[in-house]
């Protein structure tokens, strides 16, 4: 599979920065969104549910073309797997972008190494 990002990274950060939730879909039980909450769980920053959805989006628009990992076929689509370092933390992400709408959003620690396209390396 190429090694060069499938999905606009641009678009996606665009769909981010205008928060329209119709098209950016979490599942009912969002394991991205539960990961944020248990990592900030007993610190000063503390998120709530919308927190949580607000950071993953922030995490999102951050992203560089050099935090690039990855393509991966995830349930019949590609999805593009990149490494971010975020407010002082390792963070692995995962997207779809298909037809407008980001799905499929992975974002929560890294459970094991991630070397990005530019040789970064996260834990």
């Amino acid at each position: 599979m190429s090694q060069d990002p499938k999905h606009d990274l641009k678009l996606v950060q665009q769909l981010c920065k205008s928060g329209d939730l119709e098209r950016i879909w979490f599942s009912a039980t969002s394991r991205s969104i539960v990961k944020v909450i248990e990592t900030y769980s007993g610190t000063e920053s503390l998120k709530s549910y919308e927190e949580a959805v607000r950071f993953i989006l922030e995490g999102l628009q951050s992203l560089q073309p050099d935090d690039f990992v990855q393509r991966v076929s995830q349930w019949g689509a590609v999805a593009d797997v990149y490494g971010l370092r975020f407010d002082q933390r390792s963070w692995y992400v995962k997207f779809i972008f298909e037809n407008g709408v980001l799905e499929q959003i992975s974002f929560h620690p890294p459970e094991k190494s991630l070397t990005t396209v530019s040789g970064k390396v996260l834990s």
